[in-house]
């Protein structure tokens, strides 16, 4: 299948068919150290396994952001066939408000990029996983954060955007909960159920219409809803 390039960056498979963009916000904080192999093995396998389906190899993009006390695009978006390997390192504080800014940027921009090709696509995600809370930027950014996500997620009658918190160790969950009522908490940093997961879902939802709301499969044993009052299904 032919591969058509925009500049350096901006790649892209097969135009005519639908396309759904995933933002992988990383935490990689001092305080990550401890899991951080485990993170790297999860995201270099979760290429792999979305790219099993010939249909989500073609219409999955991934672009990869790390916060810690910058924040850096890792990768920017590309075919997930494309996606290099990662090899984080945890150091520094949690500049999270400003990564989640990064990445909502990050995925309008792409949108628009389908639009102006009149590709369809689907509804984005963005995948933060933290085991803080914002720490060593200002208080601003989180709220300027927060009120970004809740304007995509209110666009039109079923929101711009998919916006999960993944919880690990120590993070503050009632700061994620004000940031989405899509928090998952591990009950230990391995990450490799719930990437697996994350997997299956892009697969489920790329070989789909644009216009359906799929349904989720339930999550790994070793994850669970913060708030269990909604059913994964409903995300």
């Amino acid at each position: 299948m032919e591969q058509i390039s925009f500049g350096e960056e901006a790649r892209i498979e097969a135009t005519n068919e639908p396309h759904l963009a995933c933002v992988l916000l990383l935490d990689t904080s001092g305080s990550m150290a401890g899991c951080i192999d485990n993170l790297n093995k999860a995201v270099n396998d979760f290429k792999l396994q979305v790219c099993k389906n010939e249909d989500s190899k073609n219409r999955v993009d991934v672009a990869v952001v790390e916060f810690n006390s910058n924040v850096q695009t890792i990768q920017d978006f590309v075919p997930i066939s494309e996606l290099n390997p990662v090899n984080l390192v945890a150091n520094g504080y949690t500049a999270m408000g400003k990564g989640i800014q990064t990445a909502i940027k990050l995925v309008k921009e792409r949108n628009q990029f389908y639009n102006n090709l009149g590709t369809p696509c689907f509804k984005p995600w963005i995948f933060m996983i933290t085991d803080g809370m914002p720490e060593g930027e200002a208080s601003s950014e989180i709220d300027i954060a927060r009120q970004m996500i809740r304007e995509e997620e209110a666009k039109g009658a079923h929101g711009k955007l998919k916006f999960f918190a993944v919880a690990v160790d120590n993070a503050n969950r009632d700061v994620l909960m004000s940031l989405t009522n899509r928090v998952i908490e591990l009950r230990e940093a391995n990450f490799d159920g719930i990437f697996n997961w994350l997997s299956d879902s892009m697969t489920v939802i790329s070989v789909s219409s644009p216009d359906n709301e799929n349904k989720l499969n339930p999550l790994p044993n070793d994850a669970r809803k913060y708030d269990p009052d909604r059913d994964v299904s409903d995300w």
